[in-house]
């Protein structure tokens, strides 16, 4: 099954944090890997997230 999320948290090498991405129709792991790649660098992990994972509390 291929996971379509439009909010996606990611770690690069070196990053304790990890932070988010988001866009505006849903994509696949492959296709985050991919800008993510092009824009800050390649991701060392990265989660597929719901809108529920941040909530703030």
């Amino acid at each position: 099954m291929i996971v379509k999320r439009r909010t996606w948290l990611y770690r690069l090498a070196g990053q304790r944090f990890v932070q988010s991405i988001s866009f505006e129709h849903p994509v696949t792991a492959s296709w985050v890997r991919d800008a993510l790649r092009q824009s800050v660098g390649i991701p060392v992990e990265l989660w597929k997230c719901s809108s529920t994972d941040m909530l703030l509390r």
